[in-house]
């Protein structure tokens, strides 16, 4: 997989610490944990409504895309609750 990474990776636990990641539109997510995780993403408007979310396996990374003002998180469980600071997030370029 080829990257081109335009930020340095942070933690976003759930919803209380969401992110656009600087407005990213294309991010790399990389599961630290050896264990699985849930990656939720929120429509933020007057209050965050989640939209999407995915179980990332444990020691895994993968390209997510969404929305520039969309917020992305990661917690332990379905719901988003349980925090989750293993779970690594970098806005990236598209690459050809």
């Amino acid at each position: 997989m080829k990257i081109h990474p335009i930020g340095i990776a942070e933690t976003a636990s759930l919803t209380a610490g969401a992110t656009t990641l600087n407005k990213a539109q294309q991010v790399l997510v990389q599961n630290t944990s050896t264990d699985g995780r849930y990656i939720h993403i929120e429509q933020v408007d007057a209050s965050p409504a989640r939209i999407a979310s995915f179980y990332l396996q444990a020691n895994q990374s993968v390209l997510v895309r969404k929305d520039y003002e969309d917020e992305i998180f990661a917690s332990t469980g379905a719901a988003g609750t349980g925090a989750a600071t293993d779970v690594l997030f970098t806005k990236t370029a598209f690459y050809a």
